[in-house]
């Protein structure tokens, strides 16, 4: 059994079945007898590789995210026993946890207040609002998912070919903002649903903490070591705009150094360079500075992706709806967007591919604003595919228009 094991992908091939099985339904114990010796010499890295296989594996997203479950609960003690990753005091992983200690103290602090809502004669409607004041409060840590989705998590996938294991991680984001919103809303109600309150409150303090360990015993381990250690100062850079939750934001030194893969060219070009290169648009003639200035003040968010589905272009408009890094750069569009959604994606983008479709609209509600997104598909004279373009606008204002405003 010892030759077994020490085969590398012999032990991935016996976790992956353990897993699979355990997903589809077969008995645990038997799986665990089955595969103890894999189990017990775990590696932290084999749960990355079986996760993004089982993700290829095409099973539902919501099966998989219970079946990784049980399966981290039957690997918790090899896990544990895996070294702990030591970071400096101001990398960006750094952080990333002592965002999970505030959080921590936070749900730590709720439990309290949920045991006094479920305790005979409590004031449920005062109490209620006071969990109500909480949950607002954890919804800071929106930040740090948007930090890891956008900047963590393209980095990773460059430099780690079984990357999949972030949409599990990312679809259990969404989890914990559906039960925020959810759970706002439920204690915002005249009668109150204590058996529906107490099942999100579960919900949500499940996933949190879920969270927390799989990034800081799973993930952050391996992207230490995957991702290249002058990129780390990149994403504190980037993370400026996104911000930080509950603690201060880092003072950042401002990277100056020129870096090929960037392609943005006011990052590499001198301020001579962007006025003298000329762009012929046919019809007008205009300065890399002037087009760089023009799309940044166009009352819209534009994203264009190549014919290869890679994210090659976003403009930088003063009011952003939709967060948005250089990481994304070389990104494939389907990366971009949580699991649960990247079937409409590859949809719309094979619409586009064949013709069968030149522009899709969609629009939502977001923080009492009313957003339209659009997408138009690009092609060149020929009628060839090369790419499209999403184009977000901010219509709340617009819609409010009455009568006329004329310039004379």
């Amino acid at each position: 059994m010892s030759e077994f094991i020490n085969n590398n992908q012999a032990r991935i091939d016996s976790l992956y079945d353990f897993c699979y099985r355990l997903i589809v339904g077969e008995n645990g114990v038997d799986l665990i007898k089955k595969h103890q010796a894999a189990i017990d010499d775990l590696k932290v890295n084999d749960v990355l590789v079986v996760v993004h296989r089982l993700v290829e594996s095409d099973l539902p997203m919501d099966i998989l995210k219970k079946g990784i479950t049980k399966a981290l609960n039957v690997f918790y003690r090899s896990i544990m026993a895996q070294p702990k990753l030591s970071l400096s005091e101001n990398h960006f992983l750094s952080y990333l946890q002592k965002e999970n200690r505030e959080l921590e103290r936070r749900l730590q602090a709720l439990k309290v207040l949920v045991k006094d809502f479920n305790k005979a004669g409590a004031d449920i409607q005062k109490i209620a609002d006071y969990l109500r004041i909480g949950i607002e409060d954890l919804m800071q840590m929106e930040k740090h998912y948007i930090r890891k989705e956008n900047i963590l998590f393209p980095y990773f996938e460059k430099e780690y070919p079984q990357y999949k294991c972030l949409s599990v991680m990312w679809s259990i984001h969404d989890d914990i903002r559906r039960n925020q919103k959810a759970l706002l809303l439920a204690l915002l109600e005249v009668n109150l649903d204590k058996k529906q309150i107490n099942k999100l409150l579960g919900d949500l303090f499940f996933d949190m903490y879920s969270i927390i360990f799989r990034e800081e015993y799973l993930l952050f381990p391996i992207v230490f070591n995957a991702v290249n250690q002058d990129a780390w100062e990149d994403m504190l850079q980037q993370s400026e705009e996104v911000g930080y939750a509950y603690i201060q934001a880092p003072e950042i030194k401002k990277i100056h150094k020129v870096k090929k893969e960037e392609l943005y060219e006011s990052d590499f070009l001198s301020d001579n360079k962007l006025e003298s290169t000329l762009l012929n648009f046919d019809t007008g003639l205009m300065t890399l500075k002037q087009a760089i200035l023009l799309l940044n003040n166009l009352p819209v968010d534009i994203t264009m992706i190549d014919e290869n589905d890679k994210v090659c272009f976003f403009s930088n408009p003063k009011e952003r709806f939709f967060p948005r890094s250089k990481a994304i750069i070389g990104r494939t569009v389907q990366n971009c967007h949580p699991p649960e959604s990247v079937h409409v994606v590859n949809e719309l983008v094979e619409a586009f591919r064949n013709g069968s479709k030149d522009s899709e609209p969609f629009w939502i509600e977001m923080k009492g604003r009313f957003i339209l997104i659009q997408y138009f598909a690009l092609r060149d004279e020929d009628g060839t595919y090369k790419g499209c373009i999403e184009v977000s606008q901010d219509l709340t204002d617009i819609r409010q228009l009455k009568g006329e405003k004329r310039l004379m």
